[in-house]
C-alpha cells in the first residue's frame, strides 16, 4: 500500500492541532512521521512506503490550497500551514475517512506521533 502525501500530511496535522493548537509543522517532522507510519505498518504485517515527490508534493499544495500552505523562511526548515479556519474534524472528514483500520491506527498511535511534538 502507498501512503500518498495528502494522507502523510493530514493526518499529521490531526493530532498536532489537538494537542498544541499550533498551526505550523516544520515538513521534515512530517516525513519523520511518514517513516515512522511506514516502520509500524511494515512491523505489523503491511507492506507499506511513502509516495512522495517534488511534482507530488507541488500538485497536493495546488490542490489543497484553501487548506494548507508551503511555507519557506530563511531562518528555519520549510514548514507547512494549515489555514485558521481548519479544525481537527476538518481533516479527520478529509483525510481519514477513507483510510483502512491498519492505517488509521499508525496514524493515532502514540509511539508514532510523539515525532510531531518533539522540539
Amino acid at each position: 500500500m502507498y501512503i500518498e502525501i495528502d494522507d502523510l500530511i493530514g493526518n499529521a496535522f490531526i493530532p498536532y492541532l489537538e494537542k498544541t493548537g499550533k498551526r505550523t509543522l516544520p515538513l521534515s517532522k512530517i516525513n519523520e512521521f511518514g517513516s515512522k507510519i511506514v516502520n509500524y505498518l511494515n512491523k505489523n504485517g503491511e507492506n507499506a512506503c511513502l509516495r512522495l515527490s517534488r511534482d507530488i508534493t507541488n500538485i497536493f499544495f495546488y490542490e489543497y490550497s484553501d487548506l494548507f500552505k508551503l511555507v519557506e523562511n530563511g531562518k528555519e526548515d520549510v514548514v507547512v500551514l494549515v489555514d485558521n479556519n481548519i479544525t481537527p474534524n476538518d481533516l479527520i472528514h478529509k483525510f481519514s475517512g477513507y483510510l483502512s483500520l491498519s492505517v488509521l491506527l499508525a496514524f493515532r498511535n502514540s509511539e508514532n506521533t510523539k515525532i510531531l511534538f518533539e522540539e
